[in-house]
């Protein structure tokens, strides 16, 4: 079986143990997590867009983050997923030349969010014409004759100042539109009660990607109440970061040339 390939990345979402990704953003840290023996790497857009000097939100620019994704495919084994944020277009004709772009490359998935990439008030596309949106890829992939994964991102729950059921319901309502477009998974970044997202997990028609954040719940206890796919998203680069600044200042103090900074 080819392990790189959209059938095998697709079987990671359907089994008892959930797909964990610790997000990368260039190729040392592919490889590290590679090499730490996960079973396929994503990136981080926000990661990617800090480790060159950009902000979030599409700031690094598509010709940027297709040369990177490039570098990256070219030298892992593993089955590569690529967070696209909004795809870098508004409009689909846009999308579409974008993601003929993309799929040229060696990856099997995408991260594809619903959220209106820098619009002022960051508003989420309504659910037809994001389902659209993903129908515009999936042809895309298929005049490729090419198969990818596409993990439909909501960004709902960023958006609700309170997290219910009736929020739960809005995001299922855009779930089932997804699948019925052709997504393959679903992530709701931005949940994180536990109750909510069992519930959530129980009416998806999708497998469910939670992304990890304070106050979640353990990956086993995720595991328990049926999460298919846990991310890490930025949080991997804020460790190394720490990481890296506190092994900069131990050793600058042993050396005795550190000086604090006031």
């Amino acid at each position: 079986m080819n392990t790189k390939n959209y059938d095998y990345f697709k079987t990671l979402h359907d089994q008892k143990n959930p797909l964990i990704l610790y997000n990368c953003w260039d190729v040392a840290s592919a490889k590290a997590i590679e090499q730490a023996g996960s079973k396929a790497v994503a990136t981080s857009s926000y990661s990617m867009a800090e480790a060159w000097g950009y902000s979030d939100g599409e700031q690094l620019t598509f010709e940027l983050m297709l040369w990177m994704i490039s570098r990256i495919a070219e030298r892992v084994t593993v089955p590569l997923t690529v967070d696209i944020e909004g795809g870098y277009a508004i409009d689909e004709d846009i999308l579409a030349h974008n993601m003929e772009q993309l799929f040229q490359l060696d990856i099997c998935g995408i991260n594809f969010e619903d959220q209106i990439v820098n619009h002022p008030n960051n508003e989420l596309w309504e659910t037809s014409e994001q389902s659209r949106r993903i129908k515009t890829i999936q042809q895309v992939a298929s005049e490729l004759q090419k198969r990818v994964f596409i993990n439909a991102r909501t960004d709902i729950f960023f958006k609700a100042k309170e997290h219910s059921m009736d929020i739960v319901n809005q995001a299922i309502e855009r779930t089932y539109a997804y699948a019925d477009a052709g997504a393959d998974g679903i992530f709701i970044p931005g949940l994180a009660d536990p109750s909510l997202i069992e519930q959530f997990v129980k009416k998806s028609p999708l497998p469910v990607n939670i992304m990890v954040m304070d106050g979640m719940l353990s990956n086993h206890e995720l595991q328990n109440i049926g999460v298919k796919r846990i991310s890490y998203g930025p949080r991997s680069f804020f460790q190394a970061q720490h990481n890296l600044q506190e092994n900069a200042r131990q050793t600058l103090d042993a050396s005795g040339l550190y000086l604090e900074m006031s």
